[in-house]
């Protein structure tokens, strides 16, 4: 299965954010997207899950134009975590991280591994607006998890996480990709996309972009260029294939 952007160009009001942006998502694959606030990354990611229409191009899905697919059909093969909440769910934790199957109709299916993965199983009967932020992150995280999608591209996705779960999150990833999915992740952090990422797209919000892998990539000179001077001090050259 195949999802992927041919001449994309994405735009906020007049501005170009993304121009003819050819991406094809591969199997067994984890891919950053870095670039600075307002550039396009959340834009892009909802763009590739359907969620959005470029101004521009296209997204196929095993050749099948996402415009053209029911919202179920998709949502059966590519889950997205956007950057926020959705609003506010007034079930409990294990209700909400069951919605994840709602593409699949009522089939049984069995939540607790999600909610054990992402340290849940104790809060699984707790009202979810009671959680702090990072326990809301783990449980979207969760319900990401449950739907099992082909394709996942998660927004920000470390986000008030703690660093013992941002490395789950990022483990995460690398065994969905291991078994033959793609993950893509929008990130602010070079360390964590050198150490964990396959591919990396640059975006720097004037329509430019650059696609390549760590190595290609993350240098000071590219850093700097990317989210302007002083920036390179955030890479830890030389570190990226130390375990973290």
């Amino acid at each position: 299965m195949s999802l992927a952007a041919s001449s994309l160009t994405l735009t906020a009001g007049a501005r170009t954010l993304v121009d003819s942006l050819d991406l094809a998502l591969d199997a067994g694959e984890v891919v950053g997207i870095l670039g600075a606030n307002g550039a396009g990354k959340s834009t892009l990611v909802s763009v590739m899950a359907g969620l959005a229409a470029p101004a521009r191009g296209e997204v196929r899905l095993d050749g099948l134009a996402l415009d053209r697919l029911a919202p179920l059909t998709r949502a059966q093969h590519i889950g997205l975590l956007p950057q926020g909440d959705e609003g506010d769910f007034f079930g409990s934790v294990a209700e909400f991280v069951a919605l994840g199957r709602h593409p699949f109709g009522s089939a049984p299916f069995d939540c607790a591994p999600h909610l054990a993965r992402w340290e849940l199983a104790d809060l699984a009967g707790r009202a979810f607006a009671t959680l702090s932020g990072g326990e809301r992150q783990r449980a979207r995280l969760a319900q990401l998890a449950a739907q099992q999608p082909r394709f996942a591209l998660l927004d920000e996705p470390l986000t008030h996480l703690d660093p013992a779960h941002q490395a789950r999150l990022l483990a995460w990833a690398r065994t969905q990709a291991d078994a033959g999915g793609t993950v893509v992740l929008t990130l602010h952090d070079p360390n964590w996309a050198a150490c964990h990422c396959d591919r990396l797209l640059f975006l720097y919000g004037d329509g430019r972009w650059r696609l390549g892998t760590p190595a290609e990539l993350l240098t000071p000179a590219a850093l700097e260029a990317l989210y302007g001077p002083g920036t390179a001090a955030l890479w830890r050259q030389g570190k990226q294939d130390q375990p973290v």
